[in-house]
């Protein structure tokens, strides 16, 4: 029992110091969505393009956010226990490696929604009808934030499941 002890305590500290990377871009992009809600709300441009164009890129825009939601949560799903990706000889440290690579490509890909959402606004839609869009990212980077408790849950799932590590 206390060589058991012994090894959560280790797995947690590991998860700790592999998770720190993640975190932090993590923490970091959520700023960046608070700066371009911000400027979407603060700063002003005016557009020349007709009122039915702009709706017409407005509803194209919103359509392609809704995909790439889709694609960052479905991957999400499914590439942490890919058998391509883990293999049955890879150390928990290996693993977690992975990981941390993922987190990082789904929390940059995320980081397209506010930026799209960021030109939805300087084309002349008010930010009432956008503001969404950024509290939507904001919400996407928490839910992809590496946490130890998720981590932990991932593993418990991958040691069931594939009988690894």
């Amino acid at each position: 029992m206390n060589t058991d002890y012994k090894r959560e305590i280790q797995e947690r500290e590991l998860i700790k110091q592999v998770t720190k990377t993640p975190r932090f871009v993590a923490g970091m992009m959520l700023i960046s969505i608070a700066v371009l809600a911000l400027l979407a709300y603060t700063v002003k441009i005016q557009s020349n393009i007709q009122k039915t164009m702009r709706e017409n890129i407005y509803w194209i825009l919103i359509f392609i956010i809704i995909l790439i939601l889709i694609a960052i949560l479905s991957i999400r799903k499914t590439i942490y226990y890919s058998t391509r990706f883990i293999k049955e000889n890879d150390t928990l440290d290996q693993i977690l490696h992975k990981w941390t690579k993922i987190d990082i490509i789904l929390l940059a890909s995320g980081e397209i929604i506010p930026v799209l959402g960021l030109i939805i606004t300087w084309l002349g839609i008010p930010f009432e009808r956008t503001g969404f869009i950024f509290l939507v990212s904001a919400i996407l980077m928490i839910i992809l934030m590496p946490v130890g408790i998720k981590t932990r849950g991932k593993l418990e799932i991958l040691r069931k499941h594939m009988k690894v590590i």
